[in-house]
């Protein structure tokens, strides 16, 4: 999980993907705002086949929060 979320993350946001870790966060980010959010979450919905409820969309607000909400799914690393 860690490269695909790194990978999508870097896409959506349009950055390198070496500059997607776990201290990322959406407050911090110029091009992270809420539009790349709800983008974020439509992808990340359909690439990993999951529904995210609006508890866990409001919570993803970092690289490290998503990864946390995604294992609490199912998804492994």
């Amino acid at each position: 999980m860690n490269d695909k979320l790194n990978t999508l993350m870097a896409d959506l946001l349009r950055m390198d993907s070496s500059q997607v870790n776990d201290e990322l966060t959406m407050a911090e980010s110029d091009v992270w705002d809420s539009l790349k959010h709800m983008e974020l979450i439509v992808t990340l919905e359909d690439e990993f086949d999951l529904e995210l409820s609006p508890e866990d969309i409001i919570n993803m607000m970092s690289v490290k929060a998503i990864r946390e909400v995604l294992e609490r799914k199912g998804i492994k690393n």
